[in-house]
């Protein structure tokens, strides 16, 4: 007869699983049943997948005054948003949370962030706060004013790194903004380049700061060429925050990025995996005036349409807005980002973007 304490024990067990099925349930990312749907493309399943995401991580700054970087001086304890040890303790708790909760509570293989100050940062973050010893850091300084770069988080596991190049935008006015990431990986001896972007913001108007974004996608463009010319079949991953929307001149013209819909050959630059999330119109990954944009977007190269490598498996991304990372008080309805900061006011979220997921195929 089983004692009463392994009785009592078993039943906690089983309790303990239950309640994780249902967080997990809870985190799943919005229309995640419509992207499944959508997602078969591939005419045999591939072997596995590997997860990219995207995140920006809302001016993620450290506590110390860099006297180098004029951009940082709000973001210290006695600047203007009074940026204390605690509150940034906090802000990286609710980051760790979210990169956490991506694929189903494993993590993404692969994640882009934008809004970085430093390597320092994301070395509290991935040595603290997430898992320790999953992430590698790739990190170069940009020339930009607010003195913020992108970077990329992978797992040495999964992904070999081989090279890491940065693309100097120019904007033709003088103004220094964020480089281009390329970051080239290996894995099974098949490699594959990721481009991670920050775009220039629409600052004074969107038309009136169009053709700086322009610029930036011309760049992009010629980065994804260059690569195409040595072998027309590579498989790029582009991801970032393009303060533009699929639909828009910079990536829709420019860029050549497109939906696919899997019928015929795709003949443009780019498939965008963010164009079909924005047709449905459900959600964005920023709220910005009671409306939602989606600025975060991740685009694959036409070589993810063949059998070999990074293969197309989801044709639409996943915008990953769990109720943790959502604002009811500022809409109830929407459930917007929490921001970290509302007006200069520290209300003590995560960031004013939701990350932004794909799965792909790996053959």
């Amino acid at each position: 007869m089983p004692s009463l304490l392994s009785l009592l024990l078993i039943a906690i067990a089983a309790c303990s699983g239950q309640e994780t099925h249902s967080r997990a349930q809870e985190y799943l990312p919005n229309g995640a049943d419509k992207a499944q749907q959508r997602s078969s493309t591939v005419p045999n399943p591939p072997e596995n997948y590997l997860t990219f995401a995207f995140y920006n991580l809302e001016n993620l700054f450290d506590t110390e005054d860099d006297p180098t970087n004029s951009g940082d001086d709000e973001f210290t304890p006695g600047g203007t948003n009074q940026f204390t040890e605690e509150r940034l303790e906090r802000k990286m708790g609710n980051l760790a949370r979210a990169i956490r909760a991506i694929n189903e509570y494993r993590g993404p293989d692969l994640l882009g962030v934008c809004e970085i100050e430093n390597r320092r940062v994301l070395e509290i973050l991935t040595q603290e706060y997430l898992p320790k010893g999953v992430y590698s850091i790739l990190h170069a300084e940009s020339p930009d004013t607010r003195g913020i770069d992108v970077g990329i988080l992978y797992r040495a596991a999964e992904l070999k790194h081989v090279t890491t190049t940065m693309h100097r935008v120019d904007l033709g006015n003088g103004r220094p903004t964020r480089d281009i990431m390329e970051a080239t990986f290996q894995r099974q001896g098949k490699a594959f380049t990721v481009l991670v972007n920050h775009w220039p913001s629409r600052l004074g108007g969107e038309e009136e700061s169009e053709p700086r974004r322009i610029s930036a996608a011309e760049t992009a463009a010629r980065i994804i060429d260059s690569l195409r010319a040595i072998d027309p079949s590579t498989d790029i991953v582009m991801m970032g925050d393009f303060n533009d929307e699929p639909h828009n001149r910079s990536i829709h013209d420019v860029l050549d990025g497109r939906a696919y819909d899997g019928s015929g050959a795709f003949k443009h630059r780019m498939v965008n995996t963010a164009a079909p999330v924005e047709e449905e119109g459900v959600i964005g990954s920023y709220f910005y005036k009671k409306d939602w944009e989606l600025i975060d977007q991740i685009l694959l190269s036409p070589g993810v349409l063949d059998e070999k490598g990074l293969v197309l498996y989801e044709t639409a991304e996943t915008v990953f807005a769990p109720d943790f990372l959502r604002d009811r008080r500022a809409d109830a309805d929407a459930g917007p980002p929490f921001r970290t900061y509302k007006n200069k006011f520290f209300i003590g979220g995560t960031s004013d973007h939701f990350p932004v997921v794909l799965r792909v195929g790996w053959k």
